[in-house]
């Protein structure tokens, strides 16, 4: 199995619609480092008045659980993008309202809430189900979150520059980094990981913890750089068409193209300032022809890696929970057809 989140609504009574909040980690795929922040979500909703009754549900992204794959060799790769694109696409329509501890109806609407790569994965979900809505004609995916939204071009970001740098100076790199990754960590007992990640490098007690284990995990070290490696191939040009960023004409139906918030940081090491400014330029344009994206970039210091942190995570909550009081107030049920 994989470590997963899942924070119910407690407020069933007098809403009127049942969502869900999807969460989409980033790379390294591990829901646990989130847990401040969707408790800060949970927590913040439940002072709220919402006419909508919101559950909360993040897992791990695929292969980062020793327990959920075979030991990864020759003839078992670790899952790279188009896997976790596809993997969670099929794990979020197979999401149902829990009624009595079982699965029941579908969710009125569903908001994908991605961070960092997990928001590519979100904005590619919603461009195949825009595409192809047949393939689960159930699920209305609304609206989507996108927190430091590595969309584009992530190879040319700072972070993304240097690794590109050590592949050209070292070819086999692809191959035999996780090998290299793997004999250096032998070194460190967890104890002492947890004690680097927490003192040296400033993580919460938690997901200092978390990132031991998951350092000292049997394939999570090389499930993360497979699927960073596959980052830097897919990630390149926006990929999507305007079409996915309009609004319907009449926005009552199963398919109404979503409303995007994206909160970027001011200095952002897997973002290039340039994409970011390009990206939201385009976004700004489109939005005067009548798109319905919101634009938001950070004022503060909130980190790319705002959930190893108190306060970031916190000050990040409050800004997811805003926009989903934004979306509550100016939600329209959809028509009842004939």
């Amino acid at each position: 199995m994989y470590p997963e989140i899942w924070l119910p609504s407690d407020t069933e009574k007098g809403v009127k619609r049942h969502a869900l909040v999807y969460f989409v980690c980033g790379n390294p795929g591990l829901i646990e480092y989130y847990t401040e922040f969707l408790n800060n979500i949970r927590g913040l909703l439940q002072t709220s008045e919402v006419e909508t009754a919101y559950d909360i549900y993040g897992r791990n992204l695929l292969g980062f659980s020793d327990d959920d794959h075979e030991p990864f060799g020759e003839g078992n790769e670790p899952w790279d993008l188009e896997g976790q694109i596809e993997g969670i696409y099929d794990d979020v329509a197979a999401k149902r309202v829990r009624a009595d501890g079982t699965a029941g109806k579908p969710y009125d609407f569903v908001v994908l809430m991605g961070h960092s790569v997990g928001s590519f994965i979100c904005v590619e979900i919603f461009h195949r189900h825009m595409k192809s809505p047949d393939r689960a004609p159930h699920l209305n995916l609304k609206y989507g979150f996108l927190l430091f939204p590595t969309l584009t071009h992530i190879g040319k970001s700072p972070s993304g520059t240097k690794v590109e740098s050590f592949r050209r100076v070292l070819p086999v790199l692809d191959n035999v980094a996780h090998i290299g990754a793997r004999l250096i960590l032998s070194v460190f007992t967890k104890g002492t990981l947890t004690w680097i990640v927490n003192k040296v490098m400033g993580f919460t007690p938690l997901t200092a913890e978390v990132t031991a284990r998951w350092l000292k995990s049997r394939d999570g070290v090389h499930q993360a750089i497979h699927l960073g490696l596959s980052e830097l191939e897919m990630i390149h040009e926006e990929r999507w068409g305007e079409e996915l960023w309009e609004v319907a004409e009449h926005d009552d139906d199963d398919q109404a193209t979503p409303k995007f918030f994206l909160f970027y940081g001011r200095e952002d090491h897997w973002v290039a300032d340039w994409a970011r400014d390009e990206l939201i330029e385009r976004r700004r344009e489109h939005s005067e022809r009548g798109g319905r994206t919101k634009i938001v970039v950070a004022e503060g210091d909130i980190p790319h890696a705002f959930c190893t942190k108190v306060v970031s995570s916190l000050a990040m909550a409050r800004s997811a929970h805003d926009w989903i009081k934004e979306i509550d107030a100016g939600f329209t049920p959809r028509q009842e057809k004939e």
